[in-house]
């Protein structure tokens, strides 16, 4: 299925790839938070979501290489979906801070 070229296939890896990033380095901050290697305030929320819809830049340019347009499609139109959600949701922290 991943293979095809299609925009629900970009859709569904644009949307998948940044959740489980955005798993692997919560869990990542909360060990390094248990063992105190790092101080509490480190990582906020709004750094690791954006940092996890950034992680989109590596599927996609999987994609641009193999020239699989459509599904670059999908995963751009999600990308944006995505940080016009941070940028609503974090509104008055980027704003005020």
């Amino acid at each position: 299925m991943f293979r095809q070229d299609k925009i629900l296939v970009g859709l569904l890896i644009g949307l998948l790839y940044p959740i489980i990033c955005f798993v692997i380095f919560y869990e990542i901050k909360s060990v390094l938070l248990e063992k105190n290697l790092i101080p509490d305030g480190a990582f906020k929320l709004q750094f690791l979501c954006i940092i996890s819809v950034v992680t989109n830049v590596i599927p996609a340019g999987s994609f641009s290489r193999s020239k699989k347009d459509q599904s670059l499609k999908g995963i751009a139109g999600v990308t944006l979906f995505l940080v016009a959600g941070i940028i609503i949701y974090f509104y008055k922290g980027l704003v005020t801070n």
